[in-house]
């Protein structure tokens, strides 16, 4: 008997104590410092981070990059040139909770993001229509987007959207359950913050060489950066809970009879979201232009740039001289 009222408290201490140590170290959001690149857009639910890339040669068209789930928007930093050599000028930014932006205590939902972007477009004056890429969550948002504001879209372009994994489980499946128990998610990403990303084996998935692939160093220091803050761990939750990724097939659908110009480029060893969902895609928009890229993993938008870079500032010019 003496010996479990001394094991349980101790138990409880080698549980609890490095959870509320490492809770003490989380920074006020409000204290977020913008980096020397990039500026802030102060929207309604706070401030949003976001970058412009102009064009040596601009055609006059606009470009809008939208990231996923958990990693920030420097995972387009390799895409960039390609898109400005083309001639386009681009726009990538934060979510709410990720990156360098605010972390407003509201339900992330799919209206929330979608509101997001499009106050975002209003605040920077882009009358234009714009041509959106979205990678993983980020191609459900620009999806949404597109066929709720047709009329502001000149393209939406694709790089292993979600959307399509109740199709097959993946390794995603386990994610989103573990991050739907409140405590046990928010311990874990306090306790052990690198098991929220991936750790150092994010970017080591695909193997090819590429000289313009974000390096691990730099994608591991925004990572950990935006990790300081409270609200990082929320804002995943909250997504988990209140935007179906799992499942958007009638938005593609939707999409789809609209025949807005567009384009997806898959891995074809994607466990994330899983590659088979490319042959959804394509049956539910059958006018899709697309790429498959051999033993590609999730990791396409920073680790293989050049291959993605190439092909979407192709789909875009194809595009525009199409109009």
């Amino acid at each position: 008997m003496n010996f479990f009222l001394f094991l349980v408290p101790l138990i409880l201490a080698i549980v609890f104590i490095p959870y509320f140590y490492s809770s003490i170290k989380l920074k006020n959001p409000s204290k977020i410092v913008k980096p020397e690149y990039g500026k802030f857009a102060e929207l309604k639910n706070g401030n949003i981070f976001y970058q412009e890339f102009s064009s040596d040669n601009p055609i006059g068209q606009v470009v809008v990059l939208v990231h996923g789930f958990s990693t920030p928007s420097i995972v387009w930093k390799g895409i960039v040139p390609y898109l400005t050599d083309a001639g386009y000028d681009v726009l990538s930014y934060d979510h709410y909770g990720r990156g360098f932006s605010a972390r407003p205590k509201v339900d992330y939902t799919k209206d929330f993001y979608i509101s997001t972007l499009l106050e975002l477009i209003d605040y920077l004056k882009i009358e234009q229509k714009v041509h959106l890429i979205g990678y993983s969550m980020g191609g459900p948002i620009v999806g949404y987007f597109a066929n709720e504001n047709p009329n502001k879209v000149a393209s939406v372009n694709f790089i292993a959207p979600a959307g399509y994994m109740f199709k097959r489980k993946s390794q995603s499946n386990l994610y989103f359950k573990i991050l739907s128990i409140p405590f046990v998610s928010k311990y874990i990403s306090v306790v052990f913050p690198s098991l929220m990303y991936g750790g150092n084996s994010t970017i080591e998935l695909s193997t090819e060489e590429d000289k313009n692939r974000l390096s691990q160093d730099e994608l591991n220091k925004v990572y950990k950066e935006q990790m300081k803050y409270e609200g990082f761990t929320r804002s995943l939750v909250s997504t988990a809970s209140n935007f179906n990724l799992f499942n958007t097939q009638k938005m593609y659908q939707e999409l789809g009879k609209k025949k807005i110009d567009a384009s997806v480029i898959w891995g074809d060893e994607d466990e994330i979201v899983p590659f088979d969902g490319l042959r959804h895609l394509r049956s539910d928009y059958p006018e899709i232009n697309y790429k498959v890229v051999q033993n590609g993993h999730h990791d396409l938008t920073y680790a293989l740039p050049s291959i993605v870079g190439k092909f979407l500032s192709q789909q875009l010019q194809s595009f525009s001289n199409s109009e």
